[in-house]
């Protein structure tokens, strides 16, 4: 379960706390209103600051440039094959990157055999797919128009990318009902005093 749904649901016992303790008992109900709100920021302070973490033993720097005039979502999916954690697959979604922007991003290369480069469209549709097997440290890409894909790639990478903008959507349900329940406790407390 992330901080976020676990804040949530603590900060919604302390409301449903709230709604049902007598109005007599005031100052345990702002001590656990308190308690609630400093339990939803830490939430999301912790969220934000380890959301994006990046400890890479090896590196890869992706850089992007959108020279569509669509807005796309860059992901990179990466293949491991070794010894010590058998074969895997990582997605590591970057942003939306608008016509003519560029997008600086890194990902792990640890063992891994190969990665692809992607970038969806609006409609879900796969724009492009590059396919990387060179170790180097450092790539630049240009996307400039819908490239001829091969059908079992794209299938693969759709079904990989649908995992983590599920858990992308979830973070984003999450993050707001965080912020919502806050501002509840806070206009409660203030209705305390």
């Amino acid at each position: 379960m992330s901080i976020l749904l676990f804040s949530a649901f603590l900060i919604t016992l302390i409301l449903i706390i709230r709604y049902f303790v007598s109005s007599n008992k005031v100052n345990g109900l702002k001590l656990l209103t308190i308690f609630g709100i400093i339990i939803g920021i830490s939430a999301l302070i912790i969220n934000s600051l380890f959301k994006r973490n990046f400890a890479a033993s090896t590196p890869e720097n992706i850089q992007i440039e959108n020279l569509t005039a669509k807005n796309l979502k860059i992901y990179a999916i990466a293949f491991w094959d070794n010894n010590w954690n058998g074969t895997s697959v990582h997605v590591t979604y970057d942003k939306e990157l608008k016509p003519n922007k560029k997008s600086d991003f890194w990902i792990e290369n640890d063992g891994n055999n190969e990665f692809w480069i992607v970038a969806k469209n609006k409609q879900n549709g796969i724009e492009y797919l590059n396919v990387i097997t060179e170790k180097e440290s450092n790539f630049d890409f240009k996307i400039t128009k819908t490239q001829n894909i091969e059908p079992e790639k794209v299938a693969m990478a759709k079904e990989l990318i649908l995992k983590t903008d599920e858990n992308e959507q979830m973070e984003s349900f999450a993050f707001w009902t965080n912020i919502i329940l806050i501002g509840v406790l806070i206009l409660s407390l203030i209705k305390i005093t």
